[in-house]
């Protein structure tokens, strides 16, 4: 700023010598050259101020430049962390898939089937023994898992439509009643279903209660 200030000065000093009408003299014209230089010098001090306030110069560049590399620090980070959450949300889903898979499983393996005699609720020895049989299978795979037990009843086409409806509720409530009594399963844990599934074309198969379970 001093320099700029010694140098209007000369510019001052040397325009002593001149007027309006142009150079007069040697000494004048001396001057004008002077003067000329010195406006010169000034203009190119100012254009380089501005080159150097332009690139940040006085620590304003420096900050600007840590700044880039913070910030692209930060970029990195988060591609990062991006790349790490994707790979933890694979493994979940692959996790979430195999249990799907397990308790697909587990509730394909846990199911059984008793036959009936015609428009009989009675369950036979073959009914009890295969009852206990699923009762013991289903303890020994269950110990991960909050189920609910299904009994699906059926009746073939012999019997009329309310004949059936109550054939079905008598023989679901059969096996409920031995499974609540005779195996020690939570009445509670039962659900029954007594609406006719489809049939099978064969009476002795569609004479049957359907055991199974649902993960909740």
């Amino acid at each position: 700023m001093k320099k700029i200030l010694f140098i209007g000065a000369v510019l001052v000093s040397a325009m002593i010598g001149t007027t309006g009408c142009g150079i007069k003299s040697k000494d004048a014209y001396q001057k004008s050259k002077l003067s000329g230089f010195v406006a010169d010098q000034t203009q190119l001090m100012i254009e380089e101020n501005n080159v150097k306030m332009n690139k940040g110069d006085g620590g304003i560049g420096k900050v600007v430049e840590e700044t880039k590399v913070k910030v692209a620090a930060i970029d990195a980070d988060l591609t990062q962390s991006k790349a790490e959450i994707d790979a933890l949300e694979a493994k979940l889903a692959a996790v979430e898939a195999l249990e799907k898979e397990s308790k697909a499983e587990f509730e394909r393996s846990n199911v059984t089937t008793v036959f009936f005699a015609l428009n009989s609720s009675q369950l036979t020895t073959d009914g009890m023994q295969e009852l206990y049989r699923w009762k013991v299978g289903a303890d020994r795979s269950a110990s991960a898992y909050d189920y609910t037990i299904v009994v699906y009843a059926s009746a073939d086409k012999t019997g009329s439509d309310v004949t059936n409806a109550k054939l079905r509720e008598r023989r679901a409530s059969t096996v409920r009643n031995f499974m609540v009594n005779s195996l020690n399963v939570p009445a509670a844990k039962i659900q029954i279903v007594t609406t006719q599934p489809a049939y099978t074309g064969t009476n002795n198969l569609d004479r049957r209660v359907v055991v199974g379970v649902v993960v909740k």
